[in-house]
């Protein structure tokens, strides 16, 4: 980054004013030249972000300047904003200095005014993403304006200009975002601002300032109790459904709980044939049975679920049962099998059944009544 300091090396940058007027740390200017125009800037070509094309490659640049380097860009684009006092430029953030020299607010109708905006929020210390989201919602607002009634400055913004506005409900109402941020944008931070400053200072840089939003105007065009009654109409909607998904499932699987008794009670005949020596481990068998169940695609007339309708589906389950050093066995076989001999991959199988051997004498894979089940995945599984 270039040096912070506004005297920088002479053939690096150059600002000429009137006699008396000295540059601030803060960007500012004071002095009985604190009206006067910055003629001429001038910073290494590797870091001028004026000389490139391309918002990537802007950002950059303006990302490697100094505050007071952006600030000085922001001056020799808008010389007017020096007029307004109490404002601290060097926290004008890179994404701010973009949009006002080269992004959407530059090319705006009222680029002078949110330039203004911007340093004003930068100033009272509002964080750059919010501002950003300021920035845009005053930028849409305007513009709406300007399609509406043809304006094309902001000072043609009059108290009729907002009432005819806000009469079209239909419109208003799809931007209760978009109002409720120019509000705090204009209304709420620019006119703390405006509050602060002297009537001779309010009457030199009030043409630099944007329309604030009429008194009651958000109450009276985008009702704050009809937006709240929308709210919690919305919110009740999806209570709803949960409640009716909640209720639903609860069924199903209350309806579910005999078709896993007569598994179970299937299961525990199978091990008792193992037992009996009617059946050899492993054994691959198919279990089949019919169980409850929900459409997965409502119709149309389904609504609640009173409304809709059990059904019966079939369930096709393919297993096989194991005891646990059986099915090690097996598995450690085929690692071995496929293992290309010699490879580090055949030795750790080799002595993955070396351990195995030495855990089979352990009570865990001695114990005959341990089994367990290896579902197959197939098209009928549910």
């Amino acid at each position: 980054m270039l040096d912070e300091d506004v005297d920088l090396e002479p053939g690096l940058w150059r600002m000429t004013t009137t006699p008396g007027t000295h540059p601030t740390r803060d960007g500012s200017f004071n002095g009985p030249g604190s009206g006067s125009t910055v003629n001429s800037i001038e910073i290494p070509p590797e870091h001028d972000p004026r000389l490139v094309d391309g918002a990537r490659t802007q950002r950059q640049r303006l990302a490697q300047l100094s505050p007071a380097h952006r600030a000085a860009l922001v001056f020799e684009r808008y010389p007017d904003l020096r007029a307004l006092p109490c404002c601290d430029w060097r926290r004008l953030s890179v994404q701010a200095s973009f949009s006002v020299l080269f992004g959407a607010s530059a090319h705006h109708y009222a680029k002078l005014e949110l330039a203004a905006l911007a340093g004003i929020l930068a100033s009272a210390g509002v964080s750059a993403a919010y501002a950003k989201e300021l920035e845009i919602a005053a930028r849409r607002v305007l513009e709406l304006l300007r399609l509406a009634f043809g304006i094309a400055t902001p000072r043609a913004i009059t108290l009729d200009v907002w009432e005819a506005w806000g009469r079209d409900t239909d419109l208003t109402r799809t931007l209760t975002d978009r109002v409720a941020k120019y509000a705090a944008a204009i209304n709420l931070y620019q006119g703390d601002y405006r509050e602060r400053l002297s009537i001779e200072d309010q009457a030199q840089v009030g043409y630099l300032l944007l329309p604030p939003l009429p008194k009651q105007f958000f109450q009276r065009f985008v009702p704050a109790a009809e937006r709240r009654l929308e709210a919690q109409r919305n919110r009740k909607i999806k209570t709803d459904v949960v409640s009716e998904c909640a209720m639903a499932i609860l069924a199903l699987m209350l309806a579910r709980y005999p078709s896993m008794e007569r598994f179970i009670q299937w299961y525990r005949q199978q091990i008792e044939r193992i037992e009996a020596g009617e059946l050899s481990v492993p054994v691959r068998l198919v279990y089949e049975d019919d169980q409850l169940d929900l459409p997965r695609q409502p119709g149309p007339d389904a609504v609640s679920v009173e409304e809709l309708r059990w059904r019966t589906t079939m369930v096709q389950l393919e297993l096989t049962i194991w005891r646990p050093d059986e099915f090690s066995r097996w598995r450690n076989a085929e690692r071995i099998q496929h293992a290309v001999p010699g490879t580090k991959e055949w030795k750790l199988a080799l002595a993955a059944r070396a351990s195995l051997r030495f855990r089979a004498k352990k009570r865990t894979h001695a114990d005959p009544p341990l089994y367990f089940v290896e579902v197959h995945s197939t098209q009928a599984m549910p």
